[in-house]
């Protein structure tokens, strides 16, 4: 008898478990799920944006305040002027076909890569991607940073959020909740990085888009951009207002592999 009961209550406990890890996990389809992510995600509902945020972020245990105003084209080219909260300019950036060029105003010097992504982590910029990817954040079309299949999903246990993981690329798991909406995203490379998206709002169109944007960095960099202003267009901007003219006498330092060119205009 008390071995009856004990195997009794040994199969009560396994059902309970299993009931609580089958509720971990929604009840769905799952590759509907990221399916439904994916198209909704994958495209840009606009051609033109122009944003404005704050940026706070701390780097080798200081912390900065700043203001950026992001704008251009999807596909780039892109602008990007950063101020000391309402002072004076500290950068101003230009993405393109062609690569990546920061300016620094007080250094009157510009930088230049032919790699966005790669220029990016060389300055020491608060985000570990390119503005394309900064702009696709903030206007809802993460493109370039969504994988076309994932390898492994699990239950996170919190909402019924699920965890989608990649094996290979530049993203390793991106978690979803069960509408589909992305609230964190874990990137692997050099420097490994985890991304929080919070704060989301209607575009307008059904689109659910992250006014909070929080960055983690493996070596101890945290960036949190919050969007003040987000203004899409159907329209391309018109190419002279995408110019970045450098001033007589800026210096130009080229950071591609084949060494640091230097440049005087």
């Amino acid at each position: 008898m008390i071995r009856r009961v004990a195997c009794l209550l040994l199969l009560a406990a396994v059902l309970a478990f299993n009931g609580c890890a089958a509720r971990t996990i929604p009840a769905k389809n799952t590759n509907g799920l990221y399916g439904k992510f994916r198209a909704a995600y994958s495209s840009c509902n606009a051609t033109g944006m122009k944003s404005t945020a704050s940026l706070y972020y701390t780097s080798q245990g200081k912390g900065h305040r700043t203001t950026m105003t992001l704008w251009g084209d999807l596909t780039t080219p892109l602008r990007l002027d950063v101020r000391a909260g309402i002072g004076a300019y500290l950068a101003h950036i230009r993405e393109d076909a062609s690569g990546l060029t920061a300016f620094y105003p007080d250094q009157k010097t510009a930088y230049v890569h032919s790699s966005p992504s790669r220029g990016v982590k060389m300055l020491g910029l608060p985000f570990p991607f390119s503005l394309k990817d900064l702009a696709g954040l903030i206007s809802g079309c993460y493109q370039s940073l969504i994988p076309e299949k994932y390898t492994s999903m699990t239950g996170t246990g919190e909402d019924g959020n699920l965890l989608f993981v990649f094996k290979n690329g530049p993203v390793s798991a991106i978690t979803l909740t069960a509408e589909g909406i992305p609230t964190a995203i874990t990137g692997r490379g050099e420097i490994p990085w985890n991304m929080e998206l919070a704060d989301y709002e209607n575009d307008g169109s059904g689109k659910m888009l992250p006014g909070k944007i929080t960055v983690f960095t493996g070596n101890g960099d945290k960036a949190i951009l919050r969007v003040k202003s987000r203004n899409l267009s159907a329209e391309r901007w018109p190419d002279g207002s995408m110019e970045m003219d450098l001033p007589e006498g800026t210096q130009t330092v080229r950071l591609d592999r084949n060494g640091y060119d230097q440049e005087i205009n």
